[in-house]
């Protein structure tokens, strides 16, 4: 079991509760068992999942730390890594989670658009279906500097696949959203695009003293609407690659 793709097989409030007093740092030795069964080991990743979820949604990245995490889940740092090999595989589970998500939702949006074949109204589609996900955005933001850090070689390969699956499912839902657009140049639209989001989010969301400064009349210039610039930088991305040849990279 990878821990990318969990499913709460029994009640999570009540065996969630054993956990907390089978595994709490300091509880009695002699109620402290190990999870063995499957579905006790999917009921302790969730509850680890859970933790991390909040912590990321109350201070960001940054506050999800391995020992935030245990303390959180109510675990010693010892026994978390009984179920995850380290905090990035963690924050990357969530990652993959929330990705898969997005798309599934996106790719659905834009099988139904009315007018196919509508730059504006693809790009204002996708600014709306990402703009509001921040979990999403924020994990984005730290994907390549941090998530993929600290990983052994098989839980990379695993996160490697589960990214592109992701992105894949979505080229032929945007060729028939835009069909003027080949796979390749689909394909290059959402490589080039996340990209640009994983870059934006950061400036976007600046710390309370950046933020404080960017207020001021004097550097207006410099502030980031993400949702703004999502869009707009979709739109030209759709508009350029309408019209060039070739895409620098095609899917293979």
């Amino acid at each position: 079991m990878t821990g990318i793709h969990l499913t709460l097989s029994i009640s999570f409030s009540v065996v969630y509760a054993d956990l907390l007093n089978m595994e709490r740092p300091g509880a009695d030795s002699k109620n402290w068992k190990r999870a063995r069964k499957p579905e006790q080991i999917q009921v302790r990743q969730e509850a680890i999942l859970t933790a991390a979820k909040q912590l990321l949604d109350e201070g960001g990245a940054d506050a999800a730390g391995l020992s935030a995490i245990a303390r959180a889940a109510g675990l010693s740092k010892a026994n978390l890594y009984r179920y995850f090999e380290s905090r990035e595989a963690i924050l990357l589970t969530i990652f993959i989670s929330e990705l898969e998500q997005w798309s599934l939702d996106l790719g659905a949006a834009l099988t139904e658009i009315p007018e196919p074949g509508d730059v504006t109204s693809v790009a204002q589609l996708y600014t709306d279906s990402i703009s509001d996900r921040t979990r999403l955005n924020e994990l984005m933001s730290v994907f390549a500097p941090v998530l993929e850090r600290n990983l052994t070689v098989e839980s990379v390969a695993v996160e490697k696949s589960e990214l592109r699956s992701c992105f894949v499912r979505l080229i032929p839902a945007l060729c028939s959203a835009l069909p003027q657009l080949s796979k390749a140049k689909a394909n290059e639209f959402l490589i080039m695009q996340t990209i640009f989001q994983m870059g934006l989010w950061p400036h976007a969301n600046p710390s309370p003293e950046v933020d404080e400064v960017l207020r001021q009349d004097a550097f207006a210039d410099l502030r980031m609407n993400f949702e703004e610039r999502v869009r707009w930088h979709a739109l030209i991305l759709l508009r350029g690659l309408e019209t060039v040849d070739a895409p620098r990279v095609r899917p293979t």
